[in-house]
């Protein structure tokens, strides 16, 4: 039978994601605890890493015998390594990797320019939003190596795949904060594309891919528009975006279990979606500043 049909001879719909060992970084923050629901609600194994410990993640992370939560560092080589090996003990080969783990904007100092910005700051952005993005990516693909390197495992692999977590701001940038949008650019192009040649060279079907979400409509995000105003929330998710609005936290993850999907998005590689509502672009002026500045 085709193997897009079911046993029954119809087209088959679901997302043969079933058994799948799905690790996520990051997956105790507002958007990663709806990715691992999803995952979870998918019939995965879910391994999820964060720096913030699963006591004080809050009650809203889910409680089952498919997920094991593990307090990890990306940034440290050490920890996270340790951190993958107890999933692995626990599920087998990290078949799945959603890198969502990093420093959010909304969390970072703001300077009016980039005049201001300090040196230690800048670092810091790139050490945990590149460099654990990096790490967390290399020690998936290891596991990948040695599970195809070994015949117990090896021929029980599937949906083999790895989804960074980018953003708007890797297009458009952030003039308030830009060592987090040279960040995002960083690994949803030049990381992810450099992947996109190397990991089929380690497993044939290995995918990797991204997602870019706009301003994401999470409990932050609406204090945020509570504390700055209506002109705040227009310009971040009104202004220059085609359909006017936040994006809500499940669109992220259903986009997200899409390109874990094998069976959904198995041609899909190499690529970075974005989930941002259709933006064209930031604001550069208000019409305030323009009133007042000096033309020349």
């Amino acid at each position: 039978m085709a193997s897009y049909l079911s046993k029954s001879g119809s087209f088959d719909i679901s997302f043969g994601l079933e058994g799948t060992h799905v690790l996520v970084t990051g997956g105790c923050g507002l958007i990663g605890r709806v990715v691992v629901q999803a995952f979870l609600a998918a019939s995965c194994k879910v391994t999820v890493l964060d720096i913030v410990p699963e006591s004080k993640a809050g009650d809203e992370l889910p409680r089952s015998a498919d997920v094991k939560y593990y307090e990890a560092n990306t940034t440290d080589q050490s920890n996270l390594d340790t951190a993958f090996t107890s999933a692995e003990t626990k599920f087998g080969p990290v078949e799945c990797c959603i890198a969502l783990a990093s420093l959010d904007l909304s969390v970072l100092r703001q300077c009016d320019t980039i005049c201001d910005v300090e040196p230690g700051e800048w670092q810091k952005v790139l050490d945990v939003n590149v460099s654990g993005t990096f790490m967390t990516c290399q020690r998936w693909l290891r596991g990948i190596r040695a599970a195809a390197r070994n015949p117990e495992t090896a021929t029980k692999l599937k949906n083999v795949g790895l989804v960074i977590m980018g953003s708007e701001a890797g297009t458009f940038g952030v003039r308030t904060m830009a060592a987090y949008a040279a960040g995002k650019s960083a690994v949803q192009y030049g990381l992810l594309r450099s992947l996109a040649k190397d990991a089929p060279r380690i497993y044939e079907m290995a995918r990797v891919n991204a997602v870019a979400p706009g301003a994401v409509d999470t409990d932050r995000f609406k204090d945020e528009c509570k504390r700055y105003g209506e002109q705040f929330r227009y310009e971040e998710c009104e202004a220059t975006v085609g359909l006017a609005k936040p994006v809500p936290p499940a669109d992220v993850a259903r986009t997200i279990l899409f390109l874990a999907s094998e069976r959904f998005s198995g041609s899909v590689h190499g690529q970075m979606l974005p989930i941002d509502g259709g933006k064209m672009g930031s604001v550069c002026w208000t019409k305030e500043e323009v009133a007042v500045r000096n033309w020349q």
